[in-house]
Order: structure tokens, then sequence, then C-alpha cells
């Protein structure tokens, strides 16, 4: 496993991140260097000596974070399983020598930017480690004045700047990085207001705290800029109760008796969304937006990742430098195997509901989102919880697959072309949690795994009657009725208990489910 490890980097610096060739070479590869401890060790061990020295290993390190990332939120073990023996190879070399705090604080920053928590022994408490040896503090001015020119040449934005300060400071135990950010918000520079505005989203109690008392005395001084104020009441509604909040609410009560407008958009021309696109969701509910625009006279590409249970779990926007970089970024959308064009009333419908989704489930949306919001013109959006019943309305307004007799039913759930159309678009949909394993490599006999899969999913009938309700609704908007005709008629049967046998979606489901379990029933 260290073999296909160091193949794995040798790939990498020959031909880059991007090429064809690495991207081969780490699908194959990438299970085995999850699963083995010895791997993860030997890669660590490279990281952990310098990440100058070694960039590609710590490249390599970071999309692994990301995969154990994915891996613990889809139920999969080797995530947890990756996690853990990372802790324990970091853990070994710090014992024989703590290195240097910017260092580590930069191994903490891949954990950041994989989005997973950053393990206690890379948090920056040299008191805490061992009083009587004086580790060195880093250089936090340099560091951030070496962001700044780092984004600054790269042609970056407040998005970049924040995506650095958030690595550079995930090290840090939360009240050393609620102090940090405190201080920030006290330097006059032009991204930093941004950059509260993230962190509101998606600090940590602390550093709410931290950034909305640092808003208040910009307020105080006559530094707070409208178009921050203006995003203010927005976040709130997406934050819990909390003290934060409270202050938010009291940035607001004293911009009105000071009489300042919350206008983002004074003297600006309006954002012109020409084109959207989103892929219908796989099989654990992600699924892309890609909206494209004008926003003062550049082009912009808006990037959108939703998840069930997670809301908007990822955005951003890509200010194209030109005509061909905008060109290349829309093709690739559009070649997305099951991305179709909607319609912005869709779109919003879609957005809405993932905010809400997030909310519900203690995960505001991603903090990129602000920008999106600002270049597509979707800063009205709030949440909007969307039960199973509204979403059928909606895809089948005039009632007709709710009214429709059994076998006017079973005639929409078994339409041949239709279900034929959907492969490319549900080809992907099957079970893979902890339990479904769990019954396929617990069973001997092929037909009790079957018999025990059906069980599995009568428990799972509003989850996957959402599926298709989301599916079809974008399928509408996409001019596809008969597609979506046929993904309602099957939420609607799931909703209404129809024997699952009967639904030929459910049965694709459960076929999938047992080929990529290895338990084909053929």
């Amino acid at each position: 496993m260290v073999r296909i490890a160091e193949t794995c980097l040798n790939v990498l610096y020959q031909h880059g991140l991007s090429s064809a060739q690495f991207q081969f070479c780490f699908e194959r590869a990438k299970h085995d260097l999850l699963a083995d401890d010895m791997a993860c060790d030997a890669i660590v061990a490279e990281v952990m000596q310098s990440m100058e020295g070694h960039p590609d290993s710590a490249t390599l390190f970071g999309l692994l974070l990301d995969e154990a990332r994915m891996g613990v939120e889809n139920d999969s073990p080797y995530g947890k399983v990756f996690l853990e023996n990372a802790e324990k190879a970091i853990k070994a070399r710090i014992a024989t020598g703590p290195g240097e705090p910017l260092h580590r604080l930069k191994i903490a920053g891949l954990y950041r930017r994989a989005g997973l928590p950053v393990p206690d022994i890379l948090m920056l408490d040299p008191v805490g480690e061992n009083p009587a040896d004086e580790i060195p503090m880093p250089d936090f001015d340099g560091a951030l004045a070496a962001l700044a020119a780092d984004v600054e040449a790269e042609g970056g934005g407040a998005y970049e700047f924040f995506g650095g300060l958030d690595e550079m400071s995930a090290g840090m135990p939360e009240d050393a990085k609620a102090a940090f950010v405190h201080h920030l918000l006290s330097l006059d520079n032009p991204f930093l207001e941004r950059c509260a505005l993230y962190w509101l989203v998606s600090g940590a109690s602390l550093t709410r705290e931290a950034v909305a008392a640092g808003l208040r005395e910009r307020l105080m001084r006559g530094k707070l800029e409208p178009e921050t104020l203006s995003y203010l009441p927005i976040i709130r509604g997406w934050l819990p109760a909390s003290s934060a909040r409270a202050v938010i609410d009291d940035i607001g009560k004293l911009a009105l008796r000071q009489g300042l407008a919350a206008d983002p958009h004074n003297n600006r021309a309006e954002p012109i969304v020409s084109d959207i696109m989103a892929t219908t969701a796989d099989g654990v509910g992600a699924q892309g937006l890609t909206i494209v625009g004008r926003l003062q006279a550049q082009t912009v590409v808006a990037m959108i990742l939703l998840k069930t249970g997670y809301g908007i779990k990822d955005a951003f926007v890509i200010r194209c430098r030109s005509k061909r970089e905008a060109t290349n970024i829309i093709s690739y959308a559009r070649q997305e195997a099951n991305s179709v064009r909607i319609d912005r009333m869709t779109a919003e419908l879609l957005l809405e509901a993932a905010l809400a989704d997030g909310i519900e489930n203690g995960h505001p949306p991603a903090p990129g989102f602000i920008d999106v919001m600002e270049a597509c013109s979707l800063s009205q959006l709030r949440p909007q919880e969307r039960d199973l019943q509204a979403l059928l309305d909606h895809v089948d307004p005039q009632k007709e697959i709710q009214n429709a007799t059994a076998a006017q039913l079973d005639r929409m759930l078994r339409n041949e072309p239709a279900l034929d159309a959907l492969v490319p678009f549900t080809d992907s949909w099957f079970e893979d949690t902890g339990e479904t394993r769990g019954i396929i490599q617990g069973s001997r006999s092929v037909r009790t795994v079957e018999k025990r899969i059906w069980a599995f999913l009568e428990g799972r009938r509003d989850i996957w009657a959402r599926r298709f309700l989301q599916t079809a609704i974008i399928l509408k908007s996409a001019k596809k009725e008969r597609l979506s005709k046929a993904l309602a008629a099957a939420a609607f049967a799931l909703m209404h208990k129809h024997p699952l046998q009967d639904i030929p979606l459910v049965e694709d489901i459960v076929v999938t489910t047992l080929d990529a379990g290895g338990g084909s029933l053929w």
C-alpha cells in the first residue's frame, strides 16, 4: 500500500493535479489509501516534515481528507477509518517533536479546507502541551500580509481571502480565534467586512459573537458599509437564537436611529441572469445548480451544491476573466450527464427548500452563498420548508395524478418509454448505508438479502418520494413532461402506501443497491 501512495505522488508530481493521468490513478487507488494504515502513515510522515518541501504530499492528503469527509457524511466506514489512522499518525509524529506552530496550523488548515473538525493534537496550545518547552508563536501579521499579497497576485477577492484566513486560524482554540477575528475587524481592509459575513454564517458561537461585536463597533465608528448592513437581516434568519443574533438586532436598531440606509445596489446595475442549469439528485441526495449571468459588465458563473440534510452545502462565484474561460465553464456544466436547463422560479424553489432543510438540520448555507445572492439577484430568498404534498401540488397542479384511477396510476408507473428515458437521471439511485451494507454482508441467501432490502425501503418512503418529486420538478421545468409525470406518479404511490414491488422505479433502486453491494440477483 505504501507503494501505491508513492505511485500516486509520482504521477501527481509529473502530470499535475488536474491531469487525466493523476485523476485516473487517484480514482483507482483512493479506496486502498483510505483503508490502509501504513499508506496513511507514509503520507502523514511526508506532510509533517514540511508542506513547502512536500507540496504534493499535502495535496494528496487533502484529497483523501475530502474523500473521508464524504465517506462520513454518506455513512461509509472508510471515512472514519482514515481519519482515525491519520490522527494516530499525526500524534506519533508530534510525539517525536512538536514542530513549528505555523506548520501545524497549515496542516490544521487542510482539515478545515476539507470541511472536517480539526484534531485536538493540531490545535495551537503551547502552554497546555508542555510548559517546560518554550514554543515560538507564529508571526500572524507576516502571514496575513503574505496571504493578502497572494490573493491580490492571483486576482482573488474577499472569498479567497476568507478561505486563507479560515485555514490560517483553523488550529486556534475557539477563544483565540474569536479574539483574532475581532482584531481583524478593527483593521481597514476592504475585504474584511465581507469576511465578517462569511464568519457569521460558518463560525462557531464565540466567533459569531466576536464578529457581531466587531461589526457593531464599526457601525459606531461610522465605518460599516451599507452593503454589509443589508445582508445582516438575511443572515440573522439563518442563525439560531444566540447573543450574536441579539447583537445583529441591535445593529439594525442603531442603524435606523442613525438614519442609515441598507442599500447594497446603490449606483449599481442589477445583475442579469442568462442561463440556469441543474443536475438531478444522485443516490445520496446531492445535486448541483449552475447560474450564468453578468454583473458589472463581467460574466459570472455561480456554482451551488445542494445535499439532503445539509441544505446549501457549497456555493461560490467564478468571475470570469475572459470569454473563453466563461465558455469553458458553461460548456462543462452543460455536458454533465444529467444536467438540464431550468427556469428561475424552479431554481428559487430548490434553493429556498434547501435553505430550510439545512437550517432545520443545524447547517446554515455555505458562506459563499452570500456572493451567489449578490451575483444572481437572489437576496429575496428565504427558507421555505415544503412538505411532500406541496411538492406534489407543484408538479401536478391539475391533480391528474392525484385523481387518477388505480388502472391509470398503474399505467403511469409502468410507462416503459418514460422509464427508459429516465435512466440517465436515476442510474445512481441506490441505498448505501451502514444498515444496507450490514444486510448484504450478513445474509447468506441472495433472496434473504432482497427481502430485507425491500423491508428497509419501507421505512424510506418519504425520502425517496421527496427525491422523485424534486427530480420531477426539475424535469418539468426542462420541458420533459413525460419523465416528470412518471416520477411524480411514483412519488404519489410511495406517499399513499402503494406496494413497493408494484413501483418499477423502486424495483430499480433495489436491483442497483444489490449490484453495488455485491448481492446481485442476476
